[in-house]
């Protein structure tokens, strides 16, 4: 928090003055609608001005409001328009409400009622939270005190308190990586940080902070404790270094944790624009990752992809009842007992490794599991399928973690059952919010921290998303309250969800009875309306399936009842695959 705190104040002296907006000032009311105001998509420092002389509480507190609009984002003038003691107190670095509109009313003895609706919030990181007052919003009661004779403000919230049209505009998505618990992949966070010159600083201040609290059974960070910036900026130079400062307690990890550290520091800085390499140092000396003796390439780290970097890309799927896959050879049967035996699976999952193949029967009621290639030097036998669950009522296409898990969940009188089977071993995992619902689908996460699941209630198709905890092996030990990724304005019926990045989702969904459109959703429930859709064509006819991985370059297919399958281009039109028609159950490992 004293870094941000830091940045803020020090970012006040990199600003060149501008011209600022006026509001009208008289009456006691005064409410607008901010959905269009805002500075539009041009980044331009922006210095507000300063409370005037004379003031009177609503327009002190209406110019407050805009204070915190400044860019680069910095408080030095919304401290200003506070009393001198609640302007060392305020700490607006907790979090951030963005508004679409607000509304003053002045009350007696300079109380100011400041209501804020269309709400939306960050946390401390940038994360999103959506509207925490569920479509309330927020009322505060501001009370104004007079200073040498000046009205100012004695009990500002602890948040930074922007219009939504500015946190669109200026804001930027952004991911701190943190690692899964057994330290072999990264995970990423969504972030929303300030565009511009500010975003390694922040981003690097967010990660430092570690995981977001009460996620620490679901992800790591390799940072020793108390690690910070030795300064109060990280610098790009024009050549695209970003100079890294740190704390001397960077230097309590061993050569194998610091490599981690790199990489986590890499992938996080890596996204902004520019940045091409990292040069840290502690205390003025160079920091470097093991066998290296130079400015690190944010590019140095892709074992760690969240995307499972050593994850197979081919395509699986059913063809005269018995396993395929098409690679760039073409299509040919898997040589286990899958692609021997006629068990006509209704959905299959493939090991990132394809190496096992899980199949659910086509009753619906049993999980059968056996090696890709079956046994070395002989021929597929019944006795090579083993049985994971059984007695089941009505399974869903399963999932495979990265940790070679499978993940079930069968459709009961009662609801949804989740299962887990690892060695051969099945067993529950209660999830508060999926358990018991009625779900039509799930996908769990290649990084194996995430569970998203699509449930029917009351009519109504919803997302839902919760963390799997585990131990450092990589166990499952339970999971998160699952929680409502807000989708607005979804047209039609969700068909079906996929993974197209590590935090996005494909949403497949029937804006008619003789078209489909795939929207793509963020994992936070951030999404907009607008930006839920996609450059990708509305496909004119029925399809019921999607086929998608995380996987950087993989392609995106829609199934139709028949199994035929469409591309994506990159012009965002459908053409047929290469893949021969007839196709069922088609999948990429996970």
């Amino acid at each position: 928090m004293l870094l941000l705190v830091a940045l803020l104040l020090a970012a006040a002296t990199d600003l060149t003055a501008t011209s600022c907006v006026s509001l009208p000032r008289t009456g006691p009311v005064r409410a607008r609608t901010v959905d269009g105001a805002g500075a539009g998509d041009t980044l331009v420092d922006y210095t507000p001005a300063g409370p005037r002389a004379g003031s009177g509480p609503v327009p002190l507190v209406d110019n407050w409001l805009t204070s915190m609009t400044a860019t680069p984002l910095n408080t030095y003038v919304a401290r200003e328009f506070l009393t001198t003691a609640s302007s060392t107190s305020w700490v607006p670095e907790r979090g951030t409400l963005a508004y679409g509109s607000q509304q003053l009313v002045a009350g007696p003895g300079g109380v100011v009622l400041l209501r804020l609706r269309d709400v939306v919030s960050l946390d401390a990181r940038g994360a999103w939270q959506g509207d925490p007052t569920s479509g309330r919003g927020v009322d505060y009661r501001l009370r104004l005190v007079k200073e040498d004779g000046q009205w100012r403000i004695s009990d500002p919230p602890n948040r930074l308190l922007v219009p939504r049209s500015h946190l669109d505009t200026q804001y930027e998505q952004f991911r701190l990586y943190f690692f899964d618990r057994s330290g072999q992949v990264l995970v990423p966070e969504p972030v929303y940080v300030p565009r511009g010159r500010q975003a390694p600083t922040v981003l690097l201040a967010g990660l430092l902070k570690g995981p977001e609290p009460g996620l620490d059974d679901v992800e790591r960070t390799f940072f020793p404790p108390g690690t910070a910036l030795d300064g109060i900026s990280v610098p790009v130079t024009r050549s695209g270094t970003a100079d890294v400062p740190l704390g001397d307690r960077v230097l309590d990890v061993d050569s194998a944790r610091l490599k981690l550290v790199f990489a986590q520091m890499a992938w996080t800085l890596g996204q902004v624009p520019g940045v091409q390499r990292l040069r840290v140092t502690v205390n003025g000396a160079p920091l470097d990752p093991p066998g290296v003796s130079a400015d690190v390439n944010v590019d140095d780290f892709s074992e760690y992809d969240p995307s499972v970097a050593w994850a197979a890309t081919d395509l699986f799927g059913v063809r005269d009842r018995r396993v395929v896959t098409d690679d760039s050879q073409g299509e040919g049967r898997v040589s286990g007992p899958f692609g021997v035996l006629p068990v006509g699976p209704r959905s299959i999952a493939v090991d990132p490794l394809a190496q096992h193949i899980a199949a659910v029967t086509p009753d619906g009621r049993r999980v059968l599991e056996s090696d890709r290639d079956g046994v070395s030097g002989r021929a597929a036998r019944p006795s090579d399928i083993r049985t994971l669950y059984a007695g089941g009522t009505d399974l869903l296409r399963p999932a495979y973690d990265m940790y070679g898990q499978l993940w079930c969940v069968d459709r009961t009188r009662s609801g949804a059952r989740l299962l887990v089977a690892r060695g051969g071993v099945s067993r529950p995992v209660d999830v508060l919010g999926v358990t018991g619902a009625r779900v039509s689908r799930f996908l769990v996460s290649r990084d194996g921290t995430r569970l998203v699941a699509e449930l029917r209630r009351a009519g109504i198709d919803q997302l839902v998303t919760a963390r799997v905890r585990r131990d450092l092996q990589g166990g499952v030990v339970g999971a998160t309250r699952a929680r409502r990724l807000h989708l607005e304005g979804l047209p039609g019926r969700i068909q079906d969800i996929a993974w197209r990045t590590p935090t996005d989702l494909a949403v497949l969904v029937a804006p008619s009875p003789g078209s489909s459109e795939v929207l793509l959703a963020k994992v936070d429930g951030s999404s907009t309306a607008a930006e839920l859709g996609t450059d990708a064509a509305l496909f004119r006819g029925r399809v019921v399936r999607l086929v998608s991985s995380p996987s950087t370059g993989t392609p995106l297919y829609v199934a139709t009842s028949t199994g035929r399958l469409y591309a994506l281009s990159a012009r965002g039109r459908w053409k047929a695959s290469t893949v021969k028609p007839g196709l069922g159950a088609p999948t990429f490992v996970g």
